[in-house]
């Protein structure tokens, strides 16, 4: 069964990835959006609190029974409507000799999709081990959507040209606030010498993140700590629901969630960011955690492959 929730943060956040932080050295910035397993954790701690169950009650397999298919942007608009933005497909671009940093600026731009080109290479004779390799045809000068965030209206429905509430870049969504905390020994005694800077994000008002939950359990509403340091967030049902994942098959599919760079998965991928790399301390063994390749959100595929992924239109004039 797939549910949504409205998620809204009561302070900063700060999602830590897989850099180390280090003593005295300003290098430590959020991660956004936040991963899937650390919404999926704070949202299962809360309903066992909740209930006055342990967090082991209940798991199956040693897993949560729920899975996070898709990660939303929701921003408030008059008359107590709000719009859902969902991660810029990797092979849309803007068309403009400027580049943007609000959304807002991107009205009347045309949109640029890149295109394979597999009649093109077989003229002149040209092979590549990727298969086919798209290519963006601008006008004036493409410039990536990646790490922007598009209406679920606009994606279902692309036209030629942005509207002024089409897009959404990082500096419309939050605020990075700068964060100086000490360490601390295992009995909760300050370090001497040992002060850590992070960079947390804050996100402006109006806006607060909705997530597609495959489960059969009713989460209810209630007050969670979500990521680092415990900060303070609410949730509850979002009972308008999200028609994205309603689309017809047209051949491509976006990924709303980040998905492991396995073969089978790098075999239908069209486009995509820059891959990541994952790791962490097991601090249960003692020991650090395999480091994980993921392709990012916003990947364009050639098929579905698994419930994240959603299907694109085609664009007014293609």
């Amino acid at each position: 069964m797939c549910s949504f929730y409205e998620i809204t943060p009561l302070d900063t956040l700060f999602f830590r990835g897989s850099t180390p932080m280090e003593a005295g050295q300003y290098n430590t910035i959020s991660l956004f959006p936040p991963p899937a397993s650390v919404i999926k954790g704070a949202l299962w701690t809360a309903h066992c609190s909740k209930n006055g169950k342990n967090f082991s009650d209940g798991l199956v397999g040693g897993e949560i029974p729920a899975e996070i298919t898709g990660f939303f942007i929701n921003k408030a608009g008059d008359n107590n409507k709000s719009k859902l933005y969902t991660p810029a497909p990797a092979t849309w671009y803007y068309d403009c000799d400027e580049k943007k940093s609000r959304g807002a600026d991107l009205k009347d731009i045309p949109l640029c999709i890149a295109k394979g080109t597999s009649k093109l290479f077989a003229a002149m004779n040209m092979k590549s081990s990727a298969g086919d390799v798209v290519f963006a045809v601008p006008k004036y000068d493409a410039k990536p959507l990646g790490g922007a965030w598009v209406s679920v209206e606009f994606l279902q429905n692309p036209k030629m040209q942005f509207e002024a509430d089409s897009v959404l870049f990082a500096g419309d969504i939050y605020s990075l606030e700068s964060r100086t905390g000490v360490g601390l020994t295992q009995d909760k005694k300050a370090e001497d010498g040992k002060l850590y800077t992070s960079t947390h994000i804050r996100l402006h008002d109006g806006i607060s993140f909705v997530v597609s939950l495959e489960s059969d359990i009713d989460f209810g509403e209630e007050k969670m700590n979500l990521g680092g340091e415990k900060r303070l967030a609410k949730y509850k049902a979002y009972k308008e629901g999200c028609s994205v994942f309603n689309g017809h098959d047209i051949g491509q599919f976006l990924s709303l969630m980040p998905v492991e760079a396995t073969e089978e998965h790098l075999s239908a991928l069209i486009s995509s960011a820059k891959l990541t790399v994952t790791a962490g301390w097991d601090l249960a063994k003692g020991f650090h955690k395999p480091s994980v390749s993921w392709i990012l959100a916003g990947a364009v595929f050639s098929k579905k492959i698994n419930d994240s992924c959603v299907p694109l239109a085609h664009s007014k004039g293609e």
